[in-house]
């Protein structure tokens, strides 16, 4: 008896399937290669679904306190309020802590 099977389609995924998978990938390859490879992965990649939880412990330390302030806003207004988790190293300014704060209600407060 021969068996059919259905595929589908990549770009017919639904977003929280994406950000799921997109979870695996690297912070470089979210932001610059996972939008260029069609809308619907554009789409998922600038969604809150990749960005529950957000790690950038390695690549914030020694980064200059500008840049580090422009990626916690973007990364952390991408979550649209669904963010969970937030590791982040080398935080100085008094603002940074203020936008995490203001923006980051829900997630855990780990000690």
């Amino acid at each position: 008896m021969e068996k059919s099977f259905e595929f589908r389609r990549w770009d017919e995924l639904i977003p929280d399937a994406l950000g799921l998978i997109f979870r695996n990938l690297s912070l470089q390859e979210v932001l610059t290669i996972v939008p260029r490879v069609c809308k619907s992965w554009g789409k998922a990649a600038k969604g809150p679904y990749c960005w529950q939880e957000i790690d950038i412990e390695e690549w914030s330390k020694n980064r200059c306190p500008d840049n580090l302030d422009r990626m916690l806003q973007l990364l952390i207004t991408r979550s649209c309020g669904s963010l969970r988790k937030l590791c982040v190293s080398s935080l100085s300014r008094d603002s940074s802590f203020s936008f995490i704060a203001n923006k980051c209600c829900g997630c855990q407060k780990v000690k």
